[in-house]
């Protein structure tokens, strides 16, 4: 069986682009496909009984103090408690 190339993409709208025109297929989030799959230009096959992961990056001005409600959203995406001050990797 050969195995095609994969494309990489910087943004949704340039994958959701590429499936229009027939280029591939994408796993995307449902929510970022409602209006192409409402106007019929792509179609949807929902995955169930897999999880997948997706990688996710948090990032912020380093010199900026980090607000108490930005210091809880963080905790909140990760899991983990955050310092005032410290160099973290999240």
């Amino acid at each position: 069986m050969e195995i095609e190339p994969v494309m990489e993409f910087d943004n949704i709208e340039t994958v959701k682009r590429a499936v229009e025109i027939n280029a591939g297929i994408a796993l995307v989030p449902a929510t970022t496909v409602e209006n192409e799959v409402a106007r019929g230009v792509i179609k949807v096959i929902n995955l169930r009984g897999k999880q997948f992961i997706r990688p996710l990056a948090i990032i912020h001005r380093k010199a900026r103090v980090l607000t108490p409600a930005m210091r809880k959203f963080i905790a909140t995406l990760t899991g983990k408690a955050t310092t005032e001050g410290a160099e973290e990797s999240v």
